[in-house]
């Protein structure tokens, strides 16, 4: 172990009588370290027993060791291969400081290390092996999570298979599931136990060791080993003794592209956050520089591309004669938040969108769905507002509503959200989430969810929102099927293909009659259904009971309305003028709608008159197009890709220092992604300063 021969490691060459002598055994090292001694060249000189060097001999030693110092022994460029390279005196010190800290057996402020530290352990947090939470493995026949330390089996690298599933699956010469057909030979036998202890590097100057997390340090960067690094404690001795070379500024979320979007979220967060500071100054009667404050937040959109969503082949039968599209064209985006802790900018917020513009096919048509949102808790200050929350509440809301004020400037009329916590132990987006971060129970996040609307609604950005159960099937509505909006892995239409299938397993052609056993002749003229034909029945039978599914958690399907909706067709009013009641606040006809009668009876049984109102045209645009520019990216392609990405390369936030080092290296890929676009994920090289246990 290194714990041997660390000693070793701290080598010295002197200069002796015109020549180099290294006082390393080289046997003691380990091979990653040899190549370094072994170019050193070992030069006798005129006091040894050996032929006196004439004059000559001496110029030709002299250019020998010019020239193999010029190859070999010339230090490292610095390169800036740890983001460490680029911080003040006052970041490294709070870098050191927050280190120590990880340890709870450190106390104080250390700057420097001590010589009776033991030398087997990371100099900067003071701990030895620290352990990656264990990578997922799901099988690919239940994808269930496969637990830890039982057996499962795999085969070609990526399809797995609990003992259960195998046995089940398993035939004379293949194991079958889900379409899936692979020949048993493939397959080998393993136990669910490895453990990924983190990685270590070694400084140039001082020859210690650090974890690379802890060292903030880029392997990727550095995949020949030629780049020099220097731990924070030499880089602290270097400002002191006035020898500290300054870097260029790193690279970081700032330099990502811009986007209308993201401007436009940045600039109402900014105002907003200023608004705040001023209420909390106020209050406490101070001014607003002496409160504090969030600082140094970027919003920036990591893809922008356009997709095709198939519609399930089962759930277009059922809709064979309302030509249903079979397919939506839509625009998938993902949304960052990063803020900078401790000189490293921080992934705190993620979220995946989907938008169906003006072109897309009803019921689709100018609708947005907020698929999933994540985040982790580093948020910096930890304070509450003047309202009572805390202030990343504050700040994840502000986001969540300048993406639907943008949306809704654009003429897009309704969001779709799901406001459905994570199972415990799985992550949305963010890989691997601090323990101290507990999962929301529904309730509250729909709370969560409600809050932010309040707010969007006092804006007049929303103008009022309803939940999916009411909107389309309550008893007093006349939808069917055809008109709930089709979204990329939704909850509702999965459950509907389900459902289908459920049906044609159970009634096997004779649904007519089971429709006329579940619902009475007045429930069926309700939904707008006076008779009961073959077509109809299994839409009938799929509302039936994806309503009766739905209904007990109706409420985490949220309709947002960013225009004002027609009460009888339920379309959003974007032209030709409508008619109001000013006695009742959600009560709108559209001119289609609109009868001779120009009242309406209240829900108290009295008439009340309407109102027509013009509407401006010019505040709603005719076309959603797009303004911005499409940005592809494959990590960020879906959130399972992204999660893999982190999974494998074990980009962790369960703790501070692994989120900061986390967030570098996707910030690090990301730049590489937008400036380099043929780039691909580099496989790890030797290194001789760096080791893996």
């Amino acid at each position: 172990m290194i714990g041997n021969i660390i000693k070793s490691f701290m080598c010295k060459r002197n200069l002796e009588c015109n020549g180099f002598r290294s006082y390393i055994n080289e046997a003691d090292l380990p091979p990653s370290k040899r190549k370094r001694v072994e170019n050193l060249p070992v030069l006798q000189c005129d006091n040894q027993q050996s032929p006196v060097c004439s004059k000559k001999n001496k110029t030709e030693i002299s250019n020998e060791i010019t020239s193999s110092a010029r190859r070999d022994l010339t230090e490292p460029k610095r390169l800036g291969i740890s983001l460490t390279d680029y911080f003040s005196i006052e970041e490294l010190k709070d870098h050191i400081y927050n280190l120590s800290q990880y340890n709870q057996g450190s106390t104080g402020n250390r700057t420097e290390r001590s010589v009776s530290e033991n030398v087997n352990v990371c100099q900067l947090c003071g701990i030895d092996k620290l352990v990656f939470v264990p990578t997922p493995i799901y099988c690919s026949s239940c994808c269930k999570c496969i637990k830890r330390n039982l057996i499962y089996y795999w085969a070609d690298g990526r399809h797995c298979f609990c003992t259960k599933c195998f046995r089940k699956c398993c035939g004379d010469d293949n194991v079958s599931s889900q379409g899936l057909s692979i020949s048993k030979n493939k397959f080998q036998k393993a136990k669910n136990n490895d453990r990924n202890e983190e990685s270590w590097v070694q400084c140039d100057k001082c020859e210690c060791w650090q974890h690379q997390i802890c060292a903030l340090y880029n392997a990727e960067k550095d995949l020949e080993g030629q780049a020099k690094y220097i731990c924070p404690f030499c880089c602290l001795k270097e400002f002191e003794a006035g020898e500290h070379v300054s870097l260029p500024v790193s690279t970081g979320a700032q330099d990502l592209p811009r986007t209308l979007l993201s401007d436009h979220i940045e600039q109402r967060l900014f105002t907003r956050l200023k608004l705040e500071r001023n209420e909390r100054a106020k209050l406490s009667g101070h001014d607003a520089n002496e409160v504090p404050g969030a600082a140094d937040l970027i919003v920036r959109v990591v893809l922008s591309v356009n997709r095709n969503l198939r519609v399930n082949q089962q759930f277009l039968d059922i809709f064979h004669n309302e030509g249903y599209p079979p397919e939506y064209q839509y625009k998938s985006k993902v949304i960052l938040l990063f803020q900078k802790i401790g000189g490293v900018d921080v992934c705190l917020f993620g979220m995946y969108v989907q938008e169906f513009g003006s072109e897309c096919a009803p019921p689709n048509r100018r609708c947005v769905y907020i698929s999933y949102l994540d985040s982790i808790n580093y948020f910096k200050p930890d304070i509450q507002t003047v309202k009572g929350e805390a202030l990343r509440t504050f700040v994840y809301h502000e986001i969540l509503i300048g993406y639907m004020d943008y949306c809704k400037k654009r003429g897009f009329t309704t969001c779709y959200l799901w406001a459905c916590p994570s199972i415990k132990g799985e992550d949305y987006i963010l890989y691997c989430h601090p323990k101290s971060q507990k999962t929301p129970k529904p309730e509250k996040l729909r709370l969560w969810y409600k809050s932010m609307l309040r707010k969007a609604s006092e804006e007049d950005i929303v103008v009022s929102y309803t939940n999916l159960y009411d909107h389309f099937f309550a008893p007093s509505t006349r939808n069917s099927a055809a008109h709930l909006p089709y979204f990329d892995g939704d909850y509702w239409s999965g459950a509907a293909e389900e459902i289908i299938r459920n049906i044609e397993t159970e009634n096997r052609g004779d649904s007519t009659n089971k429709v006329k056993k579940l619902m009475t002749k007045s429930t069926l003229k309700a939904i707008g259904h006076d008779n009961v034909y073959a077509d109809a029945t299994k839409e009938i039978l799929v509302m039936q009971k994806l309503g009766q599914t739905i209904l007990p958690v109706k409420e985490e399907f949220i309709i947002v309305n960013l225009h004002i909706v027609c009460t009888n067709c339920q379309q959003a009013i974007l032209s030709q003028g409508r008619w109001s009641c000013k006695q009742c606040k959600n009560f709108h006809i559209c001119m289609k709608c609109l009868t001779l009668q120009k009242t309406h009876t209240s829900s108290n049984g009295e008439a009340h008159l309407l109102s027509e109102v013009v509407v401006d045209e010019d505040d709603i645009p005719a076309s959603t197009e797009d303004q911005d520019a499409i940005i592809e990216n494959d990590i960020f392609e879906n959130r399972h890709s992204f999660l893999s990405f982190c999974e494998k390369n074990h980009y962790q936030f369960d703790s501070l220092r692994r989120a900061k080092h986390s967030s570098m290296m996707i910030l690090y890929y990301l730049y590489k992604k937008f400036t380099c676009p043929k780039l691909t994920l580099a496989s790890k090289r030797s290194n001789s300063r760096v080791r893996d246990h």
